[in-house]
């Protein structure tokens, strides 16, 4: 394990001191935000930086904080992957989000092709859940690689993403159909996020 964040160092040229409190004897601890953590001058507890934050961004996290630590703090991201990102993932984000009781899970949705926004009816079907959702379709993002890819249907080609697990739904595009169709294909979306959150736990 390291004390000091090679990820801090890469972004920060003059680090900054913090004040954080000792959740031990609830002392002020100074901490450098280039130091992953320091020892309470009081209690001699262990008090961390930004932990929680770190691991899910910096490539060094587990190196920082030790493998049985960054296992038990990192979130799994699944990505809910389709053509447009205007319906079927945007449904299957948002039930995702509403359904999932763990906080170590997270979701996003992208497109290979996105379109300039949201299907209405997707919307619509979405409000009758109880889902107010303000989600915009967007592209893959090679930034922020997910653990998890779900694809939608037959015809979205999976980009490559190194490590991911894919798995492959065969969800029927409810686009241009009536609202009976939408209603069709988010029961469906419902039912097989449910065993997927069910498999992940």
């Amino acid at each position: 394990m390291l004390d000091n964040c090679p990820g801090a160092a890469q972004f920060t040229r003059t680090p900054t001191l913090k004040i954080k409190k000792c959740p031990e004897c609830g002392g002020d601890v100074e901490i450098f935000s280039t130091e992953l953590r320091v020892k309470c001058d009081k209690c001699g507890f262990t008090v961390y930086n930004e932990l929680g934050s770190c691991i899910q961004w910096c490539k060094y996290a587990k190196e920082c904080v030790g493998e049985e630590l960054y296992n038990k703090l990192k979130k799994k991201t699944v990505a809910f992957l389709c053509v447009e990102n205007a319906s079927r993932s945007q449904m299957a984000e948002a039930m995702a989000k509403k359904l999932c009781p763990s906080p170590k899970l997270r979701f996003t949705s992208a497109g290979i092709q996105p379109a300039d926004e949201v299907d209405p009816k997707t919307l619509e079907v979405l409000g009758e859940e109880g889902v107010n959702w303000r989600g915009k379709p967007k592209m893959v993002s090679d930034k922020e690689l997910p653990d998890v890819v779900v694809t939608m249907g037959c015809e979205v080609e999976c980009p490559a993403i190194p490590g991911a697990k894919i798995i492959a739904w065969d969800t029927p595009d409810p686009k241009g159909k009536d609202i009976g169709e939408y209603r069709k294909v988010l029961s469906m979306i419902k039912h097989k996020v449910l065993e997927l959150l069910e498999e992940m736990e």
